[in-house]
């Protein structure tokens, strides 16, 4: 079955090598996954091979976002590079025309139309330049658009232990840097194949003059190319083997600069620490650019000395076949001026291979998070579940998360029937909301059942699950909109249903938060925009628990949700959510204030993973085990006397 196989599996299966550093802040320091370094070595070869696919996938990106601007650029280059051809010939014709025995009057009777050609040939180069800067200046950014939208689609629809997993998030971020590179790579493919026709002319006058001079021309280059290829490979594996600590500097950074921490940063003096940090990580960026660099310089170097020795033969070539009388004079000053030009030509391509090579180092990575993601993502489709479900129960559980070694869950049975507040308890860590994530087919089991009304989760429609699961979470998210978009985000997919808006509101004393803010539900709660407020805890908790009612989902999950409130609003809170069982709505309950958990009708008391307590508060306290000590703690705190001793008195 679908149930049994996790992306712990498939993480382990590309599992990082980690280096022997800490850090200081990050701890576990630099994480090296195994194809990463592979990449550095053996991956230059395997990488060109694939920039013919990538070209064909940046220009089918191109041809979906604007099809007309595409054609636009094509033909523009095309037309250039014809014309850049054109240009070559006649400048061929004019040299053979003006090193001739014919007079001068013949001379510029004959030359004069090859001019005016010429002259004509450059303006329409001229022309076609601009058309494809202005059609490259609207297809580069649709490109990158739909690039960057095609790769949120495919994120945001995979599993979410996917996301648990570093190797995720490096992926992530390499393949957004991809998303922008199609928009250079579109132009540049298009770009190279008007490079590719004023090549063949420059070539074609060579070999008109001498068959010999256009290998010789072409060898010249070949180590530049393999300097580009080189020196392009070893920055791009640079690029990917240092992820994590860009990744580590872009995190100090947002926290330096970010609403959420600066109280903390500037009453704890922490700007200092963080920004000698800043500098460590900084600095050791820097040594990786000038290793980089030393090494470019030293590949350049050989390139240079190569390529010159075989331009030195090129037109050592051309001397001898003057010498040896097997070249006119004239002619030869038509192909020293012919290879110079096409020596040009060539580097220019070569230059913008470079570029495209470059950039399509990036548009793989791109790709393959892309395809990755689509292999990740929530299978669509399977069985659809009740209307509302009836039970929900769990056999032999067990829950690994990607890289641990320790099961998060191990041999958990529960059972839930509809209407009923059913509790999950225990200490930080002990799996309460890993349990509540598999519950709600968030997460999809290492071992063991999840069964919602007797058939497992990963054999029903997913989506169709979710549909009918509404949560509240101890870490909800704040959204920066509006104060209604905040709520009726729960169902972003429906119209707003104004009447259940105002009873979702009412319901969790979320009118009484928008009636002090000055525009009400319009009122932005970002206040690192303009007209935007910041709301304190228990105000954005009360939103939260707005948003779940507004979902009306028939299975609540809510997890530490009244942490914020005030003793009377906490207690007014969970009066609402019992009340929510009474019309069929089945909650999970996840809390630490016990005397809440107390009126539940099934406790589950969990620890390492494993459920070691089960039953009603009062089977429970007459059980007198963990949770009946933790209990009478809690009351002590209050009262300042426990229930035993009270019961004793």
């Amino acid at each position: 079955m679908r149930e049994q196989s996790t992306a712990s599996g498939r993480h382990d299966a590309r599992a990082s090598a980690r280096t022997a550093e800490t850090d200081p802040l990050f701890g576990q320091g630099l994480r090296l996954p195994h194809e990463h370094g592979a990449a550095s070595g053996a991956g230059t070869g395997a990488t060109l091979r694939r920039i013919p696919s990538v070209v064909g996938t940046t220009l089918r990106l191109g041809y979906r976002a604007d099809p007309a601007a595409l054609a636009a650029v094509a033909t523009s280059q095309l037309v250039m590079g014809l014309a850049t051809s054109a240009t070559y010939l006649t400048t061929q014709r004019l040299l053979t025309g003006l090193f001739s025995a014919a007079p001068a009057q013949a001379k510029l009777h004959a030359l004069a139309p090859v001019a005016v050609f010429m002259v004509g040939a450059m303006a329409v180069r001229g022309v076609c330049d601009a058309v494809a800067v202005a059609a490259s200046g609207r297809l580069g950014p649709r490109v990158a658009e739909l690039a960057n939208t095609t790769l949120l689609e495919r994120v945001v629809a995979v599993e979410l232990v996917t996301t648990e997993s570093p190797d995720f998030h490096n992926r992530l971020s390499a393949a957004r840097q991809g998303a922008e590179a199609t928009r250079r790579m579109t132009e540049r493919a298009v770009g190279l194949s008007g490079g590719l026709v004023s090549i063949v002319a420059a070539l074609s006058v060579l070999l008109a003059l001498n068959p010999i001079l256009v290998p010789l021309l072409l060898l010249a280059l070949v180590p530049k190319a393999w300097s580009i290829a080189r020196t392009v490979g070893a920055r791009h594996a640079s690029m990917k083997r240092w992820m994590d600590m860009s990744r580590q500097l872009d995190v100090l950074s947002q926290l330096m600069t970010s609403r959420e921490s600066a109280e903390e940063i500037r009453a704890h003096r922490v700007g200092p620490f963080l920004l000698s940090h800043y500098r460590r990580l900084s600095a050791r960026s820097a040594q990786e650019q000038a290793r980089l660099a030393g090494q470019e310089a030293r590949t350049r170097s050989v390139a240079g000395g190569v390529g010159g020795l075989a331009a030195l033969a090129t037109y050592g070539a051309l001397l001898l076949l003057v010498i040896n009388d097997q070249m006119a004079f004239a002619t030869a000053g038509t192909a020293a001026f012919a290879i110079r030009s096409s020596m040009m030509t060539l580097t220019s391509f070569v230059m913008q291979f470079q570029q495209l090579y470059q950039d399509g180092l990036l548009t793989v990575e791109w790709r393959d998070a892309c395809v990755r993601a689509e292999a990740e993502a929530i299978p669509a489709g399977g069985r659809p579940p009740a209307p509302r479900v009836g039970t929900i129960a769990t056999r032999g559980l067990r829950f690994t998360y990607p890289g641990a070694r320790t099961p998060a869950l191990d041999g958990v049975d529960v059972d839930i029937r509809r209407g009923e507040v059913v509790a999950l308890v225990g200490e930080n860590g002990s799996g309460k909301s890993t349990l509540a994530r598999l519950l709600t087919g968030l997460y999809l089991p290492s071992g063991g059942t999840v069964l919602w009304d007797g058939v497992p989760t990963g054999e029903l429609d997913r989506d169709a699950l979710f549909d009918q699961v509404a949560l509240v979470s101890q870490d909800f998210v704040q959204w920066p909109f509006t104060a209604e978009t905040n709520i009726v985000i729960g169902r972003p997919e429906r119209a707003v249903d104004r009447r259940w808006l105002a009873y979702a509101l009412r319901s969790t004393g979320a009118d009484a938060v928008l009636s002090r803010l000055d525009d009400g539900m319009g009122t932005l709660l970002a206040r690192e925009f303009w007209g935007g407020v910041n709301l304190s805890n228990g105000q954005w908790q009360r939103l939260g628990l707005a948003r779940a009612w507004y979902r009306h989902a028939p299975v609540l999950v809510v997890d530490e949700p009244t942490s914020a409130l005030d003793p009377a609003a906490e207690i007014e809170t969970f009066n609402r959510i019992t009340e929510l069982t009474g019309h069929g709505t089945t909650v999970i309950l996840i809390s630490h204030q016990l005397a809440l958990v107390a009126r539940a009708d099934r406790i589950y008391v969990l620890d390492a993973g494993r459920v070691v307590e089960r039953g009603t508060h009062a089977e429970l306290m007459e059980a007198d085990g963990g949770y009946a000590a933790t209990y009478r703690l809690q009351a002590e705190q209050f009262t300042g006397v426990s229930p035993m001793t009270e019961s004793r008195q």
